[in-house]
């Protein structure tokens, strides 16, 4: 009988999941029951289009102009795709990888041969060879499934797969495919594919790497290579999640983010790969609206108060993610020993644009969205008049698609008709038809892969079948080459965004220069077709004739702001130089989106003249609009010298200075150092951070590091750095440095424990950075110098310090090896006038060797009425006399608190005594008789188990035959008393399995999945929530399940119920207001009891679990 260990899961964690908790009724429930979709647009209608065997776990979807879909099928996921959430012990190792080759080795040594019976409680051996190793991860494949309507009856007749395999131990989950122009890509880590089926059977016969070195960590699954999409300029776009990237270009450069995602570009040849955006977390999918902007939903952090993002990408944003801030909040600092402190939370970073933020990054549009997926936009003609201009976004979790528009607000965007567009379905992937229609991915109700999947079709039908779009689809199905320039011509004007693209990319083919000049410069002409005239001659190869005439010709002062704004881009593209005046006028447009494509193309069409304008608009914003100042900061890192942006130092407008630190952090120029005697916070944060962050600048570290001894910033952001900055350069005076702060009472006490950690980390390798929480080298530098300050100034350290600072002091004293005597510890311990981390630190850090001096004193310590001290002491006399405790405390343990009795008990299950098994035994009678205290209960049954002797088995055997046998909670009823409500809370926010916090909201700001937990223990007792913690389908929360309710008169409603009582409920339907319906109205209830949570019995301990209850009946 298991009772204390947690069931490993593999490979799959929990994310995004709900502790579905809350007073409701038992519903009869069906587990195959599907609760109806409901659209918003009730004059679309929703069909299925295909469903298994034809596809499984579809991810991604795409079709080509033929009609024909590719489906994306994953096998991967939640198997053998590994999720350093399942290997928490593996972060350090797995965040200092920063290539492919490391990663590999990583696994392959984590999983080598050799671990095979270590290993095989998680790892299936999938080969069947008899061994659990890294060759395992290669048992299981991806699969791209080609899926094709041939006769015309919105089903699907032909399902073949087109390509299979990508199963090497390091690839990933593919989760993209696009077909364009007879070739097929498709992204999987560590590649982007290009796949080709030269004889048209349907089935690819060549498979070509286009890039490889995407994934450089295991990090967290479901953050993959995706977001294929085509450009308006005529590149390939893709979108990498932050397992970070290493990847050499056909052109030999090295492109080296192996701590963030981001979205790169290249031509369809796969020349000129480059990267157009980083710092994003996990943007799935991409978007371009009809002008060319770019969009996505990016992932949030699974961080506690923070959510989804709207995110506006631009050429060069860094919108803030690195994938290392992920392990710097919940439950992963005690597995990087960093302290709790991260950038991304601490610092703002992820909340839309606001004064103080950081200016190195475009910050998001707004907080959106639960658990972003498939995202794309209205081509034009597809669906009805309503949706066009209209995004659409998967969100899985909560089983909705929704729809949205965005408006210009400034140089960047807000959204606008944010609604439900369908309601009840797990839905993965969406994509447009070339017939009009909407086509999406349904997992079938079901959070893990399954053996389930369809793909819906949405459409008006009266619409669909209009002989417009039945032109629009022929159109697009045809060959391009065969129409003429002219007819290409006035297609630039037609309404649907894909046509727009095809005949502007083949009349860039026939390279018709004149064409298009013609076009962007007729005034009369529609506006797409000038813009996208002008994108065509942006893609047309350097030609100094040309490009002098297009320098007279472009329409940089039109009537309309978009031309002008499209005409500034285009001068940068094409590096006008000759057109920089043009683009300085504009800096001042009455347009801050044609500011902001002026102030980007200078980036390229700029020079070290322009600068004084450059630094002019960076005033007159005064960092009021993000995106402003991007593109500034882009044209400064292009054009200007590290010498003007140098002597900004000086300039009054701190948002000027802001934005001058900035560009020289991208240029990674140590000049950056001139700024760190600001006197503005802000600006002299920006600097700090500049130089210590990321890569860092490391010729200017040092100056960092001096700043420390003057340092009287309140900001924990600048402090934190100072502190991390000694450290790093490790020098005599920096070790002094961090010993003098520490020593100073008027420091914060957070900031002189930090300091003393630091010498702790003295000579860690690798080391950890305590603020960023990346893997760094440390400097050369003396060993020994920590231990040798710190044990010269130890007099003086322990004079001055007293609670934390002391408990920390005497920690760091142990890691130095820095010999502390019993006496000076006992009194410590024993004092009443010292705070309990001190005395208890004290007790921790006693010495084996010194068992004869202090085993009187641990007795005396553990009959003081206060139970952490009791609980320490009898851990420590349990650590150095362990075959004594048991008859030291035989007669007194059941007078000890009740933490105390239990930490006994759990010392003698790990410690083999006559005495220890008889007081286990003895328990074990008394819980048989019903005489236990029930806050024992589960200690003794785990002492036991521990101990595994024959006596105490067979009153194991006792005990479990005395459970109900048909009771699944039976083995769990234990941990309904005993547990500690302050450990409890801990592992509701840091655990890092569980992640309830994701999830749930006790108190705090709204969490988006699972129900509101304030109260519960008001609204509940023990059993239930037990209960909803084992088996969390078996009650759905009010509110958080699908229901369907048909009522007497025939009708049927859906939606989430709430306020159920035995005279009415109230429903929330998928849009529209809360209805309330009468109970004498409702014929039938249905509520699908698919629950995103899995069992919590699985992912904790049963001591965690107990905990968890406690701290719940705290709410």
């Amino acid at each position: 009988m298991q009772m204390n260990h947690m069931k490993k899961s593999p490979f799959q964690p929990v994310w995004l999941m709900g502790l579905v908790l809350g007073l409701c009724q038992t519903i009869a429930q069906n587990p195959r029951v599907q609760i109806p979709f409901e659209l918003n647009d009730k004059s679309l209608h929703l069909t299925e289009w295909a469903r298994q065997p034809m596809l499984i776990n579809p991810v991604a979807l795409s079709f080509d102009y033929e009609g024909r879909l590719y489906v994306v099928e994953t096998a991967r996921r939640g198997t053998v795709d590994i999720d350093i959430r399942s290997h928490k012990e593996w972060v350090i190792d797995d965040l200092s990888n920063e290539n492919i080759p490391q990663l590999r080795n990583m696994f392959r040594s984590k999983m080598a041969p050799e671990l095979s019976e270590q290993n095989k409680s998680w790892l299936q051996d999938r080969n069947g060879d008899g061994s659990h190793d890294w060759r395992d991860l290669m048992a299981v494949k991806e699969r791209i499934h080609l899926l094709q309507d041939t006769d015309n009856d919105r089903k699907a007749d032909i399902s073949k797969v087109f390509a299979e395999g990508f199963n090497q131990e390091i690839n990933g989950v593919m989760a993209g495919v696009l077909p364009y122009k007879g070739d097929v890509f498709a992204t999987i880590y560590p590649d982007v594919w290009k796949l080709n089926d030269n004889n048209n059977d349907g089935i690819a016969d060549k498979k070509e790497v286009l890039f490889h070195g995407f994934g450089v960590h295991a990090a967290f699954d479901g953050h993959d290579l995706h977001g294929l999409t085509v450009g308006p300029d005529g590149k390939l776009y893709f979108s990498v999640g932050d397992n970070g990237f290493s990847v050499r270009t056909h052109e030999g450069q090295l492109l080296h983010h192996p701590n963030t995602g981001g979205v790169l570009r290249c031509n369809w040849d796969g020349s000129n790969l480059e990267v157009f955006a980083t710092g994003l977390r996990n943007v799935q999918e991409l978007a371009f609206d009809e002008f060319g902007n770019l969009f996505s939903v990016d992932n949030d952090g699974d961080i506690r108060e923070e959510r989804e993002r709207f995110v506006y990408i631009t050429e060069g944003s860094d919108s803030g993610w690195r994938l290392n801030w992920q392990f710097k909040k919940g439950g992963w600092p005690s597995y990087t020993k960093t302290p709790e402190y991260c950038p991304w939370i601490d610092e703002k970073l992820w909340l839309p644009h606001w004064p103080k933020q950081a200016a190195y990054i475009t910050p998001p549009i707004s907080e959106f969205s639960v658990g972003p997926g498939g995202f794309k936009y209205n081509p034009g003609t597809a669906l009805n008049e309503r949706y066009k201009q209209s995004f659409f976004l998967c969100e899985f979790p909560v089983q909705k698609v929704t729809a949205f528009k965005t408006e210009p607000e400034g140089a960047f965007f807000k959204m606008v008709d944010e609604h439900i567009f369908l309601f009840g379905m797990m839905a993965s992937a969406i994509n447009f038809g070339p017939d009009g229609s909407l086509y999406i991915a349904n997992w079938d109700g079901k959070w893990q892969p399954n053996k389930f999947g369809s793909i819906w079709m949405v459409d008006n039908p009266k619409i669909r079948e209009s002989e417009n779009r039945k032109k629009i689809a022929k159109l697009l199905g045809s060959n391009f080459n065969n129409h003429s320039d002219l007819f290409l011509v006035n297609l630039l004007a037609h309404p649907d965004q894909r046509i727009r693209l095809e005949a502007q990319f083949e009349l860039v083919e026939r390279d018709r220069f004149e064409e298009l000049l013609y076009t962007v410069t007729d005034t009369d002409s529609n506006r797409l077709a000038r813009i996208h005239a002008m994108w065509g001659i942006g893609q047309l190869k350097a030609n100094k004739r040309r490009d002098k005439l297009l320098a007279k010709r472009l329409p940089m002062d039109d009537s309309d702001y978009e031309i002008r704004a499209q005409s500034a881009k285009l001068v940068g593209i094409r590096k006008l130089k000759i057109s920089a005046p043009q683009l300085v006028e504009m800096l001042h447009d009455n347009n801050a989106r044609v500011q902001f494509h002026a102030a980007m193309a200078l980036t390229k069409a700029g020079n070290s003249d322009t600068v004084s304008h450059l630094i002019s608009l960076l005033e007159r914003n005064n960092n009021e609009d993000a995106y402003i100042r991007h593109a500034a900061i882009m044209a400064l890192t292009g054009c200007a010298l590290p010498e003007q942006l140098e002597r900004q130092n000086e300039h009054v407008s701190p948002s000027v200075r802001a934005a001058s630190i900035a560009a020289l952090r991208r240029l990674q120029h140590p000049s950056v150092k001139s700024f760190l005697k600001d006197s503005n916070e802000w600006v002299l944060q920006e600097a700090i951070s500049a130089i210590h962050d990321d890569q860092s600048i490391t010729d200017a570290l040092p100056s960092v590091a001096n700043l420390l001894p003057s340092n009287k910033s309140k900001s924990e952001a600048i402090t934190r750095r100072l502190l991390s900055a000694n450290l790093r350069v490790g020098g005599k005076k920096n070790a002094e440095n961090l010993i003098q702060y520490a020593a100073n009472n008027s420091n914060p006490i957070p900031m002189r424990t930090e300091a003393l950690l630091c010498l702790g980390d003295w000579n860690r390798q690798p080391l950890v950075d305590r603020v960023e929480g990346r893997v760094r080298k440390l400097s050369s530098r003396n060993s020994d110098l920590a231990k040798i300050l710190v044990e010269k100034n130890l007099k003086n350290l322990f004079a001055v310090s007293d609670g934390e600072v002391l408990a920390e002091l005497i920690r760091l004293c142990g890691k130095l090896q820095i010999e502390l005597g019993p006496e000076q510890l006992l009194v410590i311990a024993k004092s009443d006038s010292q705070e309990l981390a001190a005395r208890i630190q004290s007790i921790q850090s006693i010495q084996l060797k010194d068992k004869n001096d202090v085993a009187d004193d641990l007795l005396s310590l553990i009959k003081i009425n206060k139970p952490s001290i009791q609980v320490a002491a009898i851990n420590k006399f349990a650590d150095i006399e362990p075959n004594k405790i048991a008859n030291k405390l035989f007669d007194e343990w059941a007078t000890l608190s009740n933490p105390a009795q239990q930490a006994f008990l759990f010392t003698l299950g790990n410690n083999a005594s006559v005495k220890g098994d008889e007081i286990i035994n003895n328990a074990l009678v008394s819980l048989l008789e019903g005489n236990l205290p029930k806050h024992l209960e589960l200690d003794v049954l785990i002492a036991a188990e521990s101990r595994k002797t024959k006596i105490l088995n067979q009153q194991l055997e006792k005990y479990q035959a005395s459970l109900p046998a048909n009771d699944p909670l039976a083995e769990y009823k234990a941990t309904l008393f005993g547990g500690d409500a302050n450990k409890g809370k801990l592992v509701y926010e840091n655990h890092v399995a569980a992640q309830c916090v994701r999830c749930h909201n006790a108190g705090g700001k709204d969490n988006q999945v699972g129900p509101e937990l304030s109260g519960i223990s008001k609204r509940t007792d023990k059993n239930y929530l037990l209960r909803s913690l084992i088996n969390p389908s078996v009650e759905i929360a009010d509110g958080f399940g699908v229901t369907l309710i048909e009522l007497t008169n025939g009708k049927s409603l859906v939606g989430r119920m709430i306020n159920r009582s035995e005279q009415e409920l109230t429903l929330i339907p998928p849009q529209g207001e809360p209805q309330k319906i009468s109970t004498v109205e409702i014929k039938k209830i249905t509520e699908s009891n698919t629950s995103v949570m899995p069992p919590m019995g699985s992912i904790l301990t049963k001591h965690e679990l107990r905990n968890l209850m406690a701290y719940l009946e705290t709410l």
